[in-house]
């Protein structure tokens, strides 16, 4: 088996696969496995770049335990008590916690009894579309509506229906919270899949339910994290070769076969793309492949950022590890960056403090991560000039301003959706594949198996969706399709060859 990139789907697919009994090569295009979740040195300390929030723990214990390993002995993860600390420019302040019981008491505190009441109405509802959605959604194979129907019948209506996907984020929002501050911080988790609240169906509520189930802290980072799975991999037998690029996917009698890597041929019963759909699309692997996969059309790339990567001394606001600077024009963020084409002017700023925990207290040089939302357009760098980046980071620097917040990097790297788009070819700087928007974009997004046999499909750009946990389960998923092909053309999947390469 050829696994095509060496991000977690990627990887969870060649774990998977090994320990089936199939010889696997996963060949990445970098350095170093990872994908989205890389580390960069901007000065002399190694800075998570990518994500940063660890959430559904369960997913990587169940993924080492299926291999006969443990995971929290792989990884040391804390539990964080406090989810994250929000801030906005007129001085409130709100921390979410690991205890209900306790947010529930911050946001009666902070905004008023009856807003208590609406979160805890809320937490139930976020639970109960949740609770459709694990089993029948996030862990299994991609449905569609017939495909709904015919396994549910007409009771598959009534569930698609309880997943409130016929209205919007803000709309359902809007109903619960009389309290605006508490709509902007429960639909900031719509850019979680690249998405605006206010296009995103009501499901995507579940993220709220997510978090409060436990986000993580891991030592060492999300980097760790790969670091473990990249070492489950080879223990497995799997080889997992960096610096392989994949120029083509091979394709014969109407079948992938192979891949083409430096020139070479290298032929395997089957190949998985751990990469943006957008690159097998656009033809970044041969035209054979992009007939099969169509790219994502531009007007539903999800966002894309601007992250500022820094050795700093912050002062002054009490950093946590996870912090929310809101800006004081939410809506017109998101008009700013799907209907403008622009990085927000008073943009909502996301800052991870990633050697702090619960408690506040400066540190001296601190590892920090910054990220503001930004349009997916860096195949269009004259959009991104030095006069762009300059009004990028000075807005940046007032939105931290207005909560009396200062950083002072001290060494810090920039990067753009034109960065991005290098880093991740064929999506213009778009994070998380297609963003949702509309009630069907919650069954929109494409599945392990594709049109072209023999090619198979992982990571944040297809079903479940994206972030760490979401793009893990789509490699366990691509690898249970796989199995299945092989048990039904009557095939032994020891026979399977092994290749794997990364374009991402």
């Amino acid at each position: 088996m050829i696994v095509v990139g060496a991000g977690v789907g990627g990887l969870a697919c060649a774990i998977d696969l090994a320990r089936s009994g199939c010889r696997v090569r996963v060949l990445e295009q970098r350095p170093q496995p990872g994908g989205k979740a890389r580390v960069v040195r901007p000065g002399s300390l190694g800075v998570d770049a990518g994500p940063t929030v660890l959430t559904m723990a369960w997913v990587f214990d169940e993924l080492f335990d299926a291999a006969g390993a443990d995971f929290r002995a792989a990884v040391s993860l804390e539990r964080a008590a406090v989810l994250a600390r929000h801030a906005w420019p007129d001085g409130v302040r709100l921390d979410l916690f690991d205890d209900a019981a306790r947010t529930r008491d911050a946001i009666g505190a902070t905004f008023g009894a009856a807003e208590a009441r609406a979160y805890d109405a809320f937490r139930a509802q976020t639970r109960r579309i949740y609770a459709i959605s694990e089993p029948h959604f996030i862990r299994a194979q991609r449905l569609t509506l017939p495909g709904i129907v015919k396994r549910f019948g007409a009771r598959g209506l009534a569930t698609l229906a309880s997943l409130d996907s016929h209205r919007t984020m803000w709309a359902a929002l809007s109903k619960r919270f009389a309290e605006p501050k508490l709509r902007q911080l429960f639909g900031r988790y719509a850019t979680y899949t690249g998405s605006s609240p206010f296009e995103a169906p009501a499901t995507l509520n579940l993220v709220a339910h997510v978090e409060s189930e436990g986000v993580y802290r891991a030592a060492g980072g999300i980097g760790a994290v790969v670091r473990a799975m990249t070492d489950l991999a080879r223990s497995l037998g799997v080889e997992v070769l960096a610096g392989r690029p994949v120029e083509r996917i091979v394709v014969e009698r109407g079948r992938a076969v192979g891949v083409v890597s430096r020139g070479e041929h290298l032929p395997a019963r089957a190949v998985v793309f751990n990469g943006d759909v957008s690159a097998i699309g656009g033809g970044l692997l041969g035209a054979e492949a992009a007939r099969a996969v169509p790219p994502t059309p531009r007007a539903l790339r999800s966002l894309s950022a601007i992250t500022w990567a820094m050795e700093a001394r912050p002062t002054g606001f009490p950093l946590l590890h996870h912090n929310v600077f809101f800006g004081p024009r939410y809506r017109e963020e998101f008009e700013d960056i799907f209907d403008r084409g622009r990085a927000p002017e008073e943009p909502t700023v996301y800052v991870c403090a990633q050697d702090r925990g619960d408690e506040p207290g400066e540190r001296g040089l601190e590892r920090v991560l910054v990220i503001v939302c930004a349009p997916a357009n860096g195949d269009r760098p004259e959009r991104w000039g030095p006069a762009e980046r300059e009004r990028c980071t000075r807005a940046m620097e007032a939105a931290l301003r207005r909560v009396g917040s200062t950083l002072a990097p001290e060494a810090q790297r920039v990067t753009t959706p034109v960065e991005f788009a290098a880093l991740f070819p064929g999506t213009g700087g778009a994070l998380y594949g297609p963003r949702s928007k509309g009630a069907r974009s919650v069954l929109a997004r494409r599945g392990a198996k594709t049109k072209l046999p023999g090619l198979y499909l992982a990571g944040g750009s297809v079903h479940p969706g994206a972030g760490v946990p979401m793009a893990t389960l789509s490699g366990r998923l691509a690898a249970e399709r796989i199995r299945a092909d092989l048990v039904s053309t009557g095939r032994s999947p020891r026979a399977a060859t092994t290749g794997t390469i990364s374009t991402s």
